[in-house]
């Protein structure tokens, strides 16, 4: 579980983390390290690897496109800043987290489930803390941004125009009328303006906190898909 409370010298020391030889003599990679530093907590190279590989952060659960360390980290970090500098009293029941934990579990299906768990010497219950940040962040943007972006019949044309019709040509599609699909074009611009505006307003937030990213932790990981 990330969000650890820890002196500032554990970020300093992140080179000395755990390291394992693993091809003889000079060569060595590393099992874990911190990876990332939000004021006093702290976001590890396992953290990331759990995330990344059950599929937990942006979009449904176990669902989530393939995503290097580095996006997947820049994502933690982001949650993280947001839940440390807003100041609002969200609650997460319990079973709110189990609902989540089973559509996670129903995604990735029994057989991956399982290996998934296997590979990081997890319980069931191990994932709950992340998928509780998760919650947590997820509410606090729903209600930041509740209010819907205004969308003008220019801008649903443009995208018409300009995005729609090229993309269903280049799959060799024939376009549907504007008329038929207005209300989806519409939700599509308004989730890209509102993804913009969460967008920048985190980018703000960090500049108020003390975000430290260790990308050489990244860098001197396990490569994907090889056993720890």
């Amino acid at each position: 579980m990330f969000s650890k409370k820890n002196l500032f010298f554990a970020f300093v020391i992140c080179a000395v983390a755990t390291i394992v030889s693993v091809a003889g003599p000079g060569f060595s990679q590393v099992v874990d390290c911190i990876a990332a530093k939000v004021n006093e907590d702290i976001i590890t190279l396992s953290d990331i690897r759990i995330l990344q590989a059950f599929g937990i952060g942006k979009g449904e659960p176990g669902r989530v496109g393939a995503q290097s360390l580095e996006q997947t980290l820049e994502q933690a970090v982001n949650r993280r800043v947001v839940i440390e500098l807003v100041p609002e009293n969200i609650v997460v029941s319990a079973n709110e987290v189990d609902q989540l934990l089973q559509r996670l579990k129903k995604n990735l299906g029994p057989v991956e489930w399982q290996l998934k768990l296997d590979e990081f010497g997890l319980e069931e219950d191990d994932l709950k803390a992340y998928l509780r940040e998760v919650l947590v962040y997820d509410r606090i943007i729903s209600l930041r941004f509740s209010q819907s972006a205004a969308v003008s019949l220019k801008e649903i044309e443009n995208y018409y125009y300009d995005v729609y019709q090229p993309a269903q040509k280049a799959m060799g599609e024939e376009p549907k009328p504007m008329i038929q699909i207005l209300d989806d074009i519409e939700s599509e611009i308004r989730k890209g303006k509102m993804e913009s505006q969460v967008a920048l307003w985190i980018k703000n937030l960090r500049q108020q906190a003390e975000v430290s990213i260790n990308l050489r932790c990244l860098e001197q990981a396990w490569p994907p898909g090889e056993k720890r």
